[in-house]
């Protein structure tokens, strides 16, 4: 957590930890909004933002991929283009009940 962008302006949303049909299952690192595109190391959009659960002191993201032909492995990180959803915003997150 709290690392800084990288060169390209991608900020780390969190870590591979299951890998599913269709999409993977992330440990996040930021809270990101729906919908925001997902990207790998090298700036390639693979997916979005589709849903967001647990605790806030452990949430996990789920990953809807736009292609079926990706090699993705457990533990590789993926990231946010620029500033990102509730994190980069200057309104405080509020947790829904």
């Amino acid at each position: 957590m709290g690392e800084a962008l990288t060169q390209e302006g991608l900020v780390p949303l969190g870590e591979i930890f299951r890998i599913l049909r269709g999409s993977v299952l992330l440990k996040g690192n930021v809270m990101p909004r729906l919908g925001e595109t997902v990207c790998t190391t090298d700036g390639k959009a693979i997916g979005y933002v589709s849903d967001i659960f647990g605790k806030i002191s452990g949430f996990y993201i789920l990953v809807r991929l736009t292609s079926e032909k990706l090699e993705l492995k457990i533990g590789e990180k993926l990231y946010l283009q620029g500033k990102t959803g509730l994190a980069g915003s200057s309104e405080k997150a509020k947790p829904q009940l």
